[in-house]
C-alpha cells in the first residue's frame, strides 16, 4: 500500500494528511520519519500494520520539511484533524504510532491529545542544537527549522496515555534513550545488537507486524514476552549496568 492509495484529506505546507477508512472504532494515527530522498515527500509508515486489514481506521501524517512538529502551526493542525475525524467515525480509542522523527512527533502530540498509547520506534529525545551534542545527523533539515516549540520530549501523560518506546543499543542510539523520562507508564525497551534501524531488523525477524498490532490492539503483555523473546532490556535495565544477559523482568511485566 503507498501514498497513491490512500485519498488525500489535508495539503497545507509541507503537511499531508491522509485518510484510510476502517471497519472499527479505532483510530491509528501513524507520523512518517524523515525519509530517504530530501526532495520527496517521506513515505507513509506502517500501512498495512496500521489498517490490520482495514479494521482500524488511520490518519497518515507525513511532513516534507521535516519540522519534528516545529513548523509554524504544525501540531495544532495536525490536532483539528486528528479530534474530527475521531468525531466523525465514533472512535473509542485513539493510538499514535511513528518511527524516528515519527516517533518522536508522536510524543508530542500526546501532550495535546487524549491517545489511549504511543508506540514510538527510535524516536529522537531532541534535535534542537545543544541538547544533544553526540548528534550529527539530519543537519540539512535540523539547521531550517526556525523556532522548536517542541525542544525535547518531555512532559509525558502518562496519566492518560500508556507508552512504547523502542530503541537499538548503538552509541546514538544510546545518547537519545537515555535522555527520555523514566516512569510509571512508560514501557522503554533496548533491542541489543540494532541500531537505527530497528522496524527493518524487527521486520527482517518477522517481529514487526505481531509486535506493532499487539500492542496497538492493547495487548501489552504479550508485546513486551515477544520483545523479551529477542533479547529486549528495560531501557533503566541496560542503561544503568550496561549490558544484561537476560530479560525476566520484561517478560513477567504487567
Amino acid at each position: 500500500m503507498s501514498k497513491s492509495d490512500i485519498p488525500l484529506l489535508v495539503e497545507h505546507g509541507p503537511l499531508r494528511i491522509r485518510y484510510l477508512e476502517g471497519r472499527g472504532r479505532t483510530l491509528v494515527v501513524s507520523f512518517s520519519g524523515v525519509g530517504k530522498k530530501r526532495s520527496d515527500e517521506p513515505s507513509i509508515e506502517f500501512p498495512g500494520i496500521a489498517s490490520a486489514g482495514h479494521e482500524n481506521h488511520v490518519l497518515f501524517v507525513t511532513d516534507q520539511s521535516r519540522s519534528w512538529l516545529n513548523g509554524a502551526g504544525m501540531a495544532d493542525r495536525i490536532q483539528r484533524v486528528v479530534e474530527a475525524t475521531a468525531t466523525h467515525i465514533k472512535a473509542e480509542r485513539i493510538v499514535a504510532i511513528g518511527n524516528s522523527m515519527g516517533g518522536t512527533m508522536a510524543l508530542h502530540m500526546s501532550r495535546l491529545m487524549d491517545f489511549e498509547r504511543v508506540i514510538a520506534l527510535t524516536p529522537q529525545f531532541s534535535v534542537a542544537p545543544g541538547e544533544i551534542p553526540e548528534e550529527d545527523r539530519w543537519s540539512y533539515f535540523r539547521k531550517r527549522i526556525k523556532q522548536f516549540h517542541f525542544p525535547r520530549v518531555e512532559k509525558l501523560r502518562t496519566d492518560t496515555t500508556k507508552y512504547f518506546i523502542l530503541h537499538g543499543d548503538e552509541p546514538l542510539e544510546l545518547a537519545h534513550a537515555r535522555r527520555f523520562p523514566q516512569e510509571p507508564g512508560i514501557t522503554h525497551i533496548i533491542v541489543p545488537d540494532t541500531d537505527h534501524r530497528l522496524a527493518e531488523h524487527l521486520k527482517q525477524r518477522k517481529i514487526l507486524v505481531p509486535l506493532m498490532q499487539e500492542v496497538i490492539a492493547g495487548r501489552s503483555r504479550r508485546f513486551r514476552r515477544r520483545l523479551a523473546s529477542i533479547g529486549g532490556l528495560p531501557a533503566s535495565r541496560v542503561l544503568l549496568d550496561g549490558q544484561a544477559s537476560t530479560a525476566p523482568d520484561l517478560a513477567l511485566a504487567s
